[in-house]
Formats: C-alpha cells, structure tokens, sequence
C-alpha cells in the first residue's frame, strides 16, 4: 500500500506536537492540550498482546474522546503479526490517521517483553513490525525511538524503519539506559534528519517557547512531552500566546478534573489527576501550600472546597 508523510509534514510547519506518554496522554489531556493548540496528539501506548486477546483495557487506551480530530494511536509490540491485527482492531474501530510504533519506552516491564526501546537492539524485528503495521492499514505509521538502547545507534535504526515503510520518524534525545536523566541531545536528532528522507521529530527538555524555537530552527518537529504535564497551555505559548493568570489556571484544573471524572468515573478520575494538579500551580506563588492538599483531593467537591477555602475571591466563577 502506498503511504504519505503528508499528514506529518503539514503537522509540524508551526506547533508542537503532544509527545505520547503512559499514565498522561489519555482522552481528557489530549483533549485540553489540542485546544490549546498542539499540532496533532499521540495517545498513550496500546499493548497489541493485549488488544488482540480481547482484553477491554487495551480497547480503551486508544479510545478518541467525542469528535477527536487527528488520532495518533501508538501501539506496542514484540510479534509484527500481533502489532498488525492489533491496526486492524483499531483502524475498524476507532478510524485514526496514523498509527505510532513505539521504540523508545524505558520501563523495564516493557523491554523485558522485547517491546519499547528493546527494539532498538533488534533492528529486524522493529522493521518486520513496521512492515505488518504499514502492509496491514491505509494509514500513515510513524515510529518513536530513542538515540539507542545503550549506546547511539539511532541513524542506523531510522534508517532501517524508513526502508520499512515509515512516514515519519520521532526521537527522543536520550538512549534508553539514561531514561530521563542528563540532557536531551538534539545535536544527534538533527543528524537523523539528514540521513532520512521523511520528516523527524524530536523530543526532550521542551519546557519554554525558547526551547521550542530553538529546535525549531534546526528543521525539526517538535514533540513536548513532561513539559506539558500541570501546563497544556504550553502549546498556545510556542505561538505566541500569554501565560494564563491564577484564575484561569485554577478554572483549568477544574475542567481537567471534571473531564476525567466524566472518562473514568469520579472517584478514580479524581485521584488520577492528583499528581499533575500540584504541577497546575507550580509556577505561582500560592502553588508550594497548595500541593499537599492537591495531592490529598478524592472528589470534585474536594477541589472546589479547598480553591474556596484558599482564595478570598471564587476563582472558579470569575
């Protein structure tokens, strides 16, 4: 099946991509974060073993919220079958654009079965997998990876999923053995894009809209990755957007809450969202007090009753 690199080189000109992210990119973040302005938004990695043994979970992970625009879904495998009926499930089910191959997962659970940045030391397999993905939809795939596992081998590995059929390739600036320590290395994502003839992404340490714009002028995409969590608003900044005021920011939170309280229930929406809250307001002054009583919320109530209880003005109804 013949495949374009369109639909990611029309992406990248201007914003920043919503890196995908275990535990973060769900329904309600990509949702937020495509208001304010990202280019397109990956969803968290969709296990292919799981989705094909019929597991709900898996179903659910790749799931668009109502009206979507632009599904990115990323799926793991170790099994180039698997990782195709898995397409297949959610091409049927969901309809998205493109699907992601994720290379570049750190976390031992997930190497320890061949998937993630495992493949990174077994080039054969990633593009056997890229090859099903691409032979097995008539959507664009693109994969994510990082510099390598333990030692740089990343223009040898883009190489080869672009001999497979990828459209687009995305790096994260670190191997797979420094996880998220040290600094992104960009210098050797640039060196991709000169050895590929698809568009490259990159990744890492994107925080500001200086860093955006630096990478920028280099040619590349951009992905933003933790440097959204507690501050999708990032995306509007690149573009030249102001920073929200205390106000807005605490109405934001609020949404954030009640969108995942409408995704996975209240109870469990609620406590999911305990760890970014406090990141809402790090920036604040107010934010050092506020946390550990984010970090303590269990219902939408809760949170209304401590922004009352810690503001002289409702906020919430400014």
């Amino acid at each position: 099946m013949t495949k374009t690199a369109t639909f990611f080189q029309n992406r990248i000109k201007n914003g920043a991509i919503l890196a995908p992210m275990a535990g973060f990119t769900d329904a309600p973040f990509r949702k937020i974060c495509r208001e304010f302005g990202s280019s397109y938004a990956v969803t968290e990695m969709v296990s292919a073993k799981m989705l094909v043994s019929g597991q709900q979970s898996g179903i659910k992970v790749g799931a668009p919220y109502p009206g979507e625009p632009d599904l990115v879904i990323q799926i793991f495998a170790a099994d180039p079958q698997l990782a195709a009926e898995a397409a297949r499930i959610l091409s049927k089910k969901y309809n998205p654009v493109a699907f992601d191959l994720n290379m570049g997962c750190p976390v031992k659970k997930i190497v320890n079965k061949g998937c993630g940045s495992a493949l990174m030391r077994d080039l054969g397999l990633a593009s056997s997998i890229v090859r099903a993905l691409v032979n097995s939809v008539d959507i664009p795939v693109s994969a994510k990876m990082r510099l390598g596992f333990d030692a740089v081998n990343v223009i040898e590995a883009a190489k080869a999923v672009v001999d497979a059929g990828v459209s687009a390739i995305a790096v994260h600036g670190r191997t797979a053995t420094q996880k998220y320590y040290g600094e992104a290395n960009w210098d050797e994502i640039a060196k991709v894009a000169e050895a590929v003839n698809v568009p490259v992404i990159g990744s890492g340490d994107i925080n500001s809209p200086a860093s955006f714009k630096e990478q920028r002028k280099k040619g590349l995409g951009v992905m933003i990755a933790r440097g959204s969590l507690g501050r999708p608003w990032i995306f509007g900044e690149v573009q030249g957007d102001a920073a929200p005021t205390l106000g807005e920011v605490v109405r934001l939170a609020y949404r954030h809450i009640r969108l995942n309280a409408d995704w996975y229930g209240e109870q469990r929406g609620v406590k999911m969202l305990r760890g970014q809250l406090g990141r809402y307001f790090s920036s604040f002054r107010e934010g050092p007090s506020l946390k550990p009583h984010l970090v303590r919320v269990s219902s939408i109530n809760d949170f209304v009753n401590l922004m009352k209880s810690q503001f002289s003005t409702n906020l919430l109804s400014d």
